[in-house]
C-alpha cells in the first residue's frame, strides 16, 4: 500500500483528533470508574532529558521494557528492527550494523561513515554504529526509540532518530535481584542475572551479567552466538539534593558470526547485467558448504580471468570487545537540577567474514572515544522552564582491513577521528494550563581528520593494460590464466606482507616492494611461473588512492519549534518542526574522496490519547520529512575493482503512524502499531565503470570515464510502504498461579535492502508469528515460560550484498526457534 499525497493524512488526523476530543470529554464525564487494575500501566521516559510519562512527551516515540524485550527474544541492538515498522536493521559482516528509521539511515561499512540514527547507552553517545552489536539487552529499564530528527537535544548524527538503552539503576536500602536461565533448539544456552546490594544508608551497588551461546543457524556453523556482557554500577546519594553514580560495562563477542547464503548470481553478459540466475540453495545453507563453493568456484573473476577459490569456515571468526566507563552527577537546587555525564569508551574489533566475493574480508579496528555532557534543567514556578546544556565528544580510530576477493584486494590502513562540540537549549512556555510552546536551538561544530594509505591490488591476465602486453579475454585462456596457475592473493592487510608473499613464492621479482600509488608511475608487478612455457601469466597493479590526508570542518545550527495542546485531561495534540544534520567526511574512493553533510527537515502532527478510564490508548502521528543530501554508501565497480563510494541523494518521506493499546477487561490486552509510508528519492545518481553497473536504474551516459545512473523514484532502503504489529495477551488464573498467553504477529510489505535496486535483493512481503506462554507463581517470585518464535519458519532478506561479478549473498532473519525460560526473583 502506498499513499502518495500528504494531504490525505492531515485531514484524516485532524478529523480523528476532533473525534477523539469528543470521546475524551464524554468519558471524562462518566461517573462510574473502573477498577484501577484494569487500566494501562503508566510508562515513564526520559527522551526529552527529563522524566515524564510517555503520553506527556510531545514526540513520536516508543518505549519497551525488559519484560517485553525478553518475551520477543531480542538479544542485542541488532534485533531492534522487530520492535516497530518504522525501524530497519542491516546487520552485515562482523559487528557492522546500520539502523534506519523510515528509510533515514546509512550503510556504515567502515569507520569513515557515521550513523544517521544516534545510539546512547546510559546517556552516553556511541560514536560507532557497531556499538549496536555490543548492546546485549539485559537488566534494562527500557529501550526508547525516538522517530525523526532530534537535532536539538541529541545533536548531529540523529537525522533519523535516537535509540536510548537505559539500564536498571541501583536502589538504596534494597537487597534484590534475579536470575534467568534459557535453553532452546540450536543448543541455545542463555543466562542473565542482577544483584542489588545496599552499602550503608547512602550507597548501593548493582551487578549484572548476561551470556549467550548458540549453534549456528546455517549448515556450516555460521550465524551462531557466543556473547558475554557485564555491568557494574555504584550509586552514592548522601542527600536528596545530590547523587553520583559510577558505571562500568564490558561485552565481548567470540562467535563465528553472520555467514549469509549464496542465493544466486547475476549475468555478466554486456547489456544484461541485471538478469538473475538463482542458485537453488535453501536458506541457511551457509557460504562455505560444498554446494555453495561449487557455485562460487564456477564464476570467473576479471580482469584476472581465473575462477574464484572455495571458502573455508575455519577462516571466519570474531574477537570483539566493547568497554565503557561513565559517571552521572546530579545536583538539585531551588532553581533546577544540574546533570554532568563524563565518559570514556573503547572497542577492540578483530573479525573476518565472507560476502559475495570476499575470500574472506578481514578487519582490525581499535576505537577510543571520550565525551562529557552538562545540562541544567530549570524548575521555576512560572510559565517558562528550559534545559540548557553543552556537549563535547572526541574519538580516535585505527583501522587495518582487507576486502580480499582472491584476485582483487582493497587494503586500507588509516587512522581517523575528530571532535565535536555543541551548546543547546530547549524551553517550554505555558500560555495556559492547556496550551504550550516549545522552542529549541543547538549549535554544533565538527572537525574530522583521516590519514593513511588506500591500496587496491588487482590481478590482470597477461600484463597491465598500460604496458602494451595486456591480453584480451580470448587470449587469456590460451595463456593459461583460467587453468589454475593464476595465484590467489593472500588475506592480509599488511601491504608489505602482501608483496613479500609473491616474492617468497617465486612469483614476483626478488627485491619487489610495496610502493604507494599516486607517487610516480602506477605500481605494477609482473607475475611469473619459473620454467613455464609462457612464464609471464599476469601482473598485479595497484589502482588504489594511495596516501590520503584530510582535515575537514563543519558547523550547523539546528532547531525545533513545537506547540502542545491538552484537548482533554488525557488527550494531547501537538505539532512540531525539527531539523537535523549529519556532518560530511572523507571516503577512500576515487569517485568521491569527500562527501557533503546531509540535512533533514521534519514536520510532525500528532495526538496522544487515553480513553474509557485508562483502558484504551491511541496515539496518531502524521509526518512529512524533506531529506537533503543523504549520504548513500553503495557498492560498485571502479577501475576494475570493487569500491564503496558515497553519493548524496534527496528524498521526500511522509506517512501515518498509529499506536494502540486496549485493555479488554481485566485479563486481556490487545496492542498494535501500523505505519503507512511513502519514502521516495527525488534525486539520486550512482556511478560505475562503463558497462559495469548492475543498478536497476536508468543509465544517463558516460562522462569522464564513469557511467551514471538516475535512481530517482526508487524507495529508500528499509522503508516498507506498510507495516504492522499486533499482539494479544490473555491471563488465566489457575489456583495459585497465573498463566500469561501472548501471540504476536508482524507484517512488512516489500522493501529494498540494497542500493542496486534490483528485485533479487529486495525483502519480500512477510508475516511472522511468535507465541509465548508464561506461568508465574502467586508471589511473582518465579516464572516458567515456553516460547516459539517465527512459528511458520518464514524467511526474508535482512541484508544483501552483490559483488562485481554478480555473486549474491543475503543474510536471512532467524528461522523458527523454541525453548524454555526459567526466571527467579528475590527481594
Amino acid at each position: 500500500m502506498k499513499i502518495k499525497k500528504l494531504s490525505l493524512y492531515f485531514p484524516l488526523l485532524a478529523f480523528s483528533a476532533l473525534s477523539l476530543q469528543a470521546v475524551a470529554q464524554e468519558t471524562a464525564n462518566q461517573e462510574e470508574k473502573a477498577d484501577e487494575t484494569n487500566g494501562i500501566e503508566l510508562i515513564m521516559v526520559t527522551a526529552q532529558r527529563k522524566s515524564q510519562s510517555l503520553q506527556e512527551a510531545a514526540v513520536p516515540m516508543l518505549a519497551v521494557d525488559q519484560k517485553s524485550l525478553t518475551r520477543q527474544g531480542l538479544e542485542s541492538g541488532q534485533d531492534l528492527g522487530r520492535l516497530s515498522p518504522a525501524l530497519g536493521i542491516s546487520a552485515g559482516g562482523g559487528p557492522l550494523t546500520s539502523i534506519f528509521v523510515r528509510g533515514v539511515g546509512a550503510l556504515t561499512v567502515n569507520p569513515l561513515t557515521d550513523a544517521a540514527v544516534a545510539q546512547n547507552v546510559d546517556g552516553v553517545y556511541l560514536g560507532r554504529s557497531s556499538g549496536a552489536a555490543g548492546q546485549a539487552l539485559f537488566d534494562l529499564e527500557r529501550v526508547e526509540v525516538l522517530k525523526g530528527p532530534q537535532g536539538t537535544l541529541y545533536g548531529r548524527n540523529a537525522t533519523g532518530g535516537v535509540v536510548n538503552y537505559i539500564p536498571v539503576k541501583p536502589q538504596l536500602l534494597e537487597t534484590s535481584g534475579y536470575a534467568q536461565l534459557e535453553v532452546g533448539n540450536y543448543s541455545r544456552l542463555g543466562f542473565q542475572g542482577a544483584y542489588n546490594a545496599p552499602i550503608g544508608d547512602y550507597a548501593a551497588l548493582r551487578l549484572s551479567v548476561s551470556s549467550l551461546q548458540r549453534d549456528g543457524y546455517s549448515d556450516d556453523g555460521t550465524n551462531d552466538a557466543d556473547n558475554l556482557s557485564l555491568r557494574a554500577q555504584l550509586l552514592y546519594e548522601p542527600t536528596e539534593d545530590f547523587n553520583i553514580r559510577f558505571a562500568f560495562d564490558y561485552s565481548e563477542n567470540t562467535a563465528i558470526g553472520p555467514g549469509g547464503d549464496l542465493i544466486g548470481s547475476f549475468s555478466n553478459a554486456p547489456g544484461n547485467l541485471t538478469e538473475f540466475i538463482p542458485s537453488g540453495l535453501g536458506a541457511f545453507t551457509g557460504p562455505t558448504t560444498d554446494e555453495a563453493n561449487a557455485i562460487r568456484t564456477s564464476v570467473l573473476h576479471t580482469p584476472s580471468f581465473a575462477f574464484y577459490k572455495p571458502l573455508n569456515a575455519d577462516d571466519l571468526g570474531q574477537d570483539i570487545s566493547f568497554t565503557g566507563f561513565m559517571a552521572e552527577l546530579n545536583y538539585t537546587t531551588e532553581a533546577g537540577t544540574l546533570t554532568v555525564i563524563p565518559s570514556y569508551r573503547e572497542s577492540d574489533q578483530d573479525y573476518t567474514f565472507v560476502g559475495p566475493g570476499f575470500a574472506p574480508a578481514k578487519t582490525s579496528e581499535q576505537n577510543e572515544q571520550s565525551s562529557v555532557e552538562a545540562r541544567f534543567s530549570t524548575d521555576f514556578d512560572g510559565p517558562l522552564n528550559a534545559i540548557l546544556g553543552a556537549f563535547y565528544f572526541d574519538e580516535e580510530i585505527q583501522t587495518s582491513g582487507v576486502f580480499s576477493q582472491n584476485y582483487a584486494s582493497p587494503i586500507q590502513n588509516y587512522e581517523n577521528g575528530g571532535d565535536s562540540w555543541a551548546i543547546f537549549g530547549q524551553g517550554t512556555y505555558d500560555f495556559s494550563e492547556t496550551f504550550r510552546l516549545n522552542v529549541g536551538l543547538r549549535y554544533t561544530e565538527d572537525k574530522k581528520y583521516a590519514e593513511g594509505i588506500s591500496d587496491t591490488f588487482v590481478t590482470f591476465c597477461g600484463g597491465a593494460p598500460f604496458t602494451g602486453n595486456f591480453l584480451t579475454p580470448p587470449d587469456s585462456f590460451a595463456n593459461g590464466c583460467a587453468s589454475g596457475a593464476m595465484p590467489a592473493h593472500p588475506v592480509t592487510s599488511d601491504r608489505d606482507e602482501f608483496i613479500a608473499f609473491f616474492v617468497n613464492e617465486g612469483l614476483m621479482a626478488p627485491g619487489s616492494v610495496a610502493t604507494v600509488p599516486g607517487m610516480g608511475p602506477p605500481p605494477f608487478y609482473n607475475l611469473t611461473i619459473p620454467g613455464g612455457i609462457t612464464p609471464q601469466i599476469g601482473a598485479i597493479v595497484n589502482v588504489g588512492e594511495g596516501y590520503i590526508e584530510s582535515d575537514l570542518d563543519y558547523s550547523e545550527t539546528t532547531y525545533r519549534i513545537g506547540v502542545e495542546y491538552d484537548i482533554a485531561e488525557d488527550s494531547l495534540l501537538y505539532a512540531t518542526f525539527e531539523t537535523g544534520y549529519r556532518a560530511g567526511g572523507v571516503d577512500l574512493s576515487i569517485a568521491a574522496p569527500t562527501y557533503d553533510p546531509e540535512y533533514i527537515d521534519a514536520f510532525t502532527f500528532g495526538s496522544k490519547n487515553r480513553f474509557f478510564d485508562n483502558t484504551l490508548q491511541l496515539n496518531l502521528e502524521a509526518f512529512h520529512w524533506k531529506y537533503d543530501g543523504q549520504q548513500v554508501t553503495y557498492f560498485t565497480t571502479l577501475n576494475g575493482a570493487s569500491s564503496f563510494p558515497i553519493a548524496n541523494g534527496d528524498a521526500t518521506i511522509q506517512g501515518l503512524d498509529v499506536d494502540m493499546i486496549w485493555r479488554v477487561g481485566r485479563d486481556t490486552t490487545i496492542s498494535g502499531n501500523a505505519q503507512f509510508l511513502d519514502a521516495t528519492y527525488d534525486s539520486l545518481t550512482l556511478v560505475s565503470d562503463p558497462g559495469q553497473g548492475r543498478f536497476g536504474c536508468t543509465s544517463t551516459g558516460v562522462a569522464d570515464g564513469l557511467e551514471s545512473y538516475d535512481c530517482s523514484g526508487q524507495s529508500l532502503l528499509y522503508s516498507p510502504d506498510f507495516g504492522a504489529d499486533l499482539a494479544i495477551n490473555h491471563n488465566v488464573e489457575i489456583n495459585e498461579y497465573n498463566l500469561s498467553l501472548t501471540a504476536q504477529a508482524s507484517h512488512r510489505s516489500e522493501q529494498a535492502t540494497n542500493f542496486l535496486f534490483v528485485d533479487a535483493t529486495d525483502a519480500d512481503s512477510y508475516v511472522t508469528l511468535d507465541l509465548d506462554a508464561t506461568l508465574t507463581s502467586s508471589e511473582a517470585d518465579w516464572s516458567l515460560s515456553f516460547f516459539i518464535r517465527n512459528v511458520t519458519d518464514e524467511q526474508f532478506i535482512a541484508n544483501s550484498n552483490v559483488n562485481n561479478r554478480g555473486l549474491t549473498h543475503v543474510i536471512y532473519n532467524p528461522p523458527r526457534t523454541f525453548g524454555l525460560r526459567l526466571r527467579a526473583e528475590f527481594y
